[in-house]
């Protein structure tokens, strides 16, 4: 009989409720449940089941894991570099695009920067055959597809070894960011336009250029793959230097000359001072007299890419040029308090600028809100002294530039509790600078005419202070006068550049010419000297033929030398 007994198992932990029973088994009997020994079992109560849930005991339930959010995937290795690339490139021709269609480039300027990029990926790929679609997939430009491989399809050892070697070069040689204005400026370079890389930096700082968040112009599925490293290479991590950028581009232009033998024309000297002058509000006799000192100096104006002495401030082209200008705005019009007296109305120095009237006309008047450029030279200690309005101005360009466009991982309703307002965009907001030609014009309306004293042998008028005479050279910041700061100030500003890198640019140029007047004194000493030593002899010899009669003749005789008196 036990064989028809259908037996079940105890449950994990379940045991006869008999003291002292050992049994396993158990089963089930009118209703009532059994061990295997026959001891029945207290506390059971037997269900009745529907005939569709036979079978149904141990069904398994388990509960809905909540749906994580899907990440990305980073790339890495080459498909990383390629990516990058392609991110890079996607800046440069935004930026080339802005130039053209807001700023009115010719659109030669496109297809300039896009030879540019091609030849510096040429080099960026170690293939100089190889020409890559501009604005399409880098497709040559994998690191993998040039490594040797063994006969079983496997790396060799020494092949890995060059392979992580020149990716590790080409990683240090890829393009950063800066690079993208050098690239813009070498375009507008060989297109021989007057714009100065001072402007390129102005519109860099002013966010009116792609630069400040150049990221947030790539699309958020590559900004995603995108690993750290190249993430961070494409955001800035400090303010703009308008001095480092003029070393970027005189980089660039010794590489092109290096790996392709490439010559770039000198800056659009001519023009770019024009602009200059006339930006500075200068009387035009400081066109002139800037033409005449880079003659003495022999300036070209070009990038010195073979004398690596001149790549300091006297190097760079701008700074020559607006180096020269202050030098011969100091020679006409000085920035001190002596009096100092043309010749004649007809000297370009006897109209005299006044300085006080100069500065008042050339900076504009404070504006209640930020000035457009200065909102990321703020610093904690600044905004205690922020007006209300400089505020808002702050805070909506921190909101535009560097709030992320990303999918917000705090929840909503918190984000909700601290709404944004939409800010105004930057083609609403516009950017309006002073007429420059308005200007100049204000500022010769201010001059005033010397009175000339007319040059006398008189030793009353041996003191009188001529134009050009008692110059003093500034060799820091702290020495300039206020108007000459001023000066410097406006003058670096154009450029790009800092004042104490133009005060120094000066001071060098200064050097060159002291050293240039000092070889033309010697070398009039040196004719003096040669055309009286001549004058002696010829002298001596007229002398001796009329003085010294018989006795000079009988020497040239017995010496065997015709006279020059003989017949």
């Amino acid at each position: 009989m036990s064989s028809a007994i259908d037996y079940h198992k105890f449950r994990r932990g379940e045991t006869c409720s008999e003291e002292g029973c050992r049994a396993r088994k158990f089963y089930i009997e009118d209703g009532k449940k059994f061990c295997q020994r026959g001891h029945e079992q207290a506390g059971f109560t037997q269900t009745q089941q529907d005939e569709d849930d036979w079978n149904q005991q141990g069904k398994k339930s388990r509960k809905r894991r909540e749906e994580k959010e899907q990440v990305e995937k980073v790339f890495g290795g080459s498909d990383a570099t390629q990516l990058y690339l392609q991110c890079y490139q996607l800046i440069l021709w935004k930026q080339t695009h802005w130039l053209v269609t807001a700023k009115g480039f010719p659109k030669e300027l496109e297809t300039i920067v896009r030879d540019l990029w091609e030849l510096r990926l040429r080099v960026l790929q170690g293939s100089g055959d190889e020409r890559s679609e501009y604005g399409t997939e880098f497709g040559s430009t994998t690191e993998g597809d040039d490594t040797d491989t063994d006969g079983t399809g496997y790396r060799s050892t020494a092949s890995t070894v060059m392979s992580r070697k020149r990716a590790s070069r080409a990683k240090k040689n890829l393009p950063k960011l800066i690079d993208t204005l050098g690239f813009c400026y070498l375009g507008i370079l060989l297109l021989r336009l007057p714009t100065s890389l001072g402007e390129i930096y102005k519109w860099a700082t002013r966010d009116e250029i792609i630069y400040t968040r150049a990221i947030k112009e790539i699309p958020k599925d590559m900004r995603a793959r995108l690993p750290g490293h190249y993430f961070r290479a494409l955001e800035i991590h400090g303010v703009l230097n308008g001095h480092r950028l003029h070393q970027t581009v005189l980089d660039m232009v010794s590489f092109f000359n290096f790996n392709f033998e490439m010559v770039f024309p000198p800056i659009n000297h001519k023009l770019l001072l024009y602009k200059s002058v006339r930006d500075l509000g200068l009387p035009v006799d400081i066109y002139m007299a800037v033409n005449h000192l880079a003659e003495i100096l022999e300036y070209n104006f070009s990038y010195p890419i073979h004398n690596k002495r001149l790549h300091g401030t006297t190097g760079y082209p701008e700074y020559q040029l607006t180096s020269l200008i202050v030098i011969a705005t100091k020679l006409s019009q000085p920035f001190d308090d002596i009096h100092r007296h043309p010749e004649s109305n007809l000297d370009a120095t006897a109209a005299k600028i006044n300085w006080t009237k100069w500065q008042s006309i050339m900076f504009d008047n404070p504006a209640e809100g930020l000035k457009r450029g200065d909102e990321i030279k703020i610093t904690d200690a600044d905004v205690f002294k922020m007006t209300g309005e400089q505020m808002d101005d702050w805070m909506n360009w921190y909101h535009k530039t560097w709030i992320d466009d990303r999918d917000q991982k705090v929840p909503q309703h918190i984000l909700e509790l601290f709404p944004l307002s939409d800010t105004i965009p930057d083609t609403a907001m516009g950017i309006v600078d002073p007429d420059p030609i308005n200007r100049a014009k204000e500022v010769h309306k201010t001059l005033t005419l010397q009175k000339p004293v007319a040059h006398v042998d008189d030793d009353e008028f041996q003191d009188i202070v001529r134009p050009g005479e008692k110059y003093r050279r500034y060799r820091t910041i702290e020495e300039l006068p206020e108007s000459a700061k001023a000066f410097f100030k406006i003058a670096a500003r154009n450029i790009g550049a800092s004042i104490e890198k133009l005060v120094h640019g000066v001071f060098t140029t200064e050097i060159q010419l002291e050293k240039w007047m000092l070889d033309e004194r010697r070398k009039a000493l040196l004719d003096q000297e040669e055309s009286e030593e001549e004058n002696a002899y010829q002298e001596e010899m007229i002398h001796g033929v009329e003085v010294g009669g018989e006795v000079g003749e009988e020497d040239f005789n017995e010496r065997g030398v015709d006279s020059p008196t003989k017949e």
